[in-house]
């Protein structure tokens, strides 16, 4: 069931983002498909994602988009050595069949990571809190779509899409939501 309204700590720090939701909580078989996918090289059912989270954003998350004008799809960026490693970005490889079945525009290169940071996993809150700031920025020359659907796998204390919403916004857009595949709960 989701919750009604925002968080005591979104009501205390309001986020750069209008919105989060996420499809599932990250435990049980959706934490080991994520982590078998980014840690062990496992295929992970990235289409199958995409079109639960189609059937959200054309249903009950029809709200997050005003008005019904498509934003453009905005994955998280990995850091690139991450992305070397792995040879994929999770939330581009969920972003790029959810843009085709919604129709809408996909820019897997709008925002970029400026530095890398220390990984989120493992780390205490605070400093889950602390560790992307300034991690993420414009590629430059680029100006930030109006609209953005931020896309990652996993939203856990909120710090990553903050941060990667706040380089959206300097860069121009206007409305932004955050959507992952799985939130954690703390």
């Amino acid at each position: 069931m989701p919750l009604s309204g925002p968080c005591a700590s979104c009501v205390e720090n309001p986020p750069p983002f209008h919105a989060a939701r996420s499809l599932f909580v990250y435990a049980g078989d959706v934490r080991s498909a994520i982590v078998a996918s980014k840690y062990s090289g496992r295929p992970f059912p990235a289409r199958a994602i995409a079109e639960r989270l189609r059937e959200a954003l054309c249903g009950e998350w029809r709200d997050l988009i005003p008005d019904g004008a498509p934003p453009t799809v905005v994955p998280v960026p990995a850091h690139p050595w991450k992305y070397f490693r792995r040879g994929f970005n999770l939330p581009a490889l969920i972003g790029a069949p959810l843009a085709r079945l919604l129709r809408w525009p996909f820019d897997p290169l709008a925002l970029a990571r400026s530095r890398g940071a220390v990984p989120q996993a493992g780390l205490r809150l605070a400093d889950r809190l602390r560790n992307p700031a300034g991690a993420f920025r414009l590629p430059a020359g680029r100006t930030a779509p109006a609209r953005v659907l931020l896309l990652d796998d996993v939203y856990t204390s909120g710090a990553t899409a903050r941060d990667a919403a706040r380089a959206l916004k300097t860069g121009g857009a206007d409305h932004i939501v955050v959507v992952t595949a799985a939130r954690a709960v703390l």
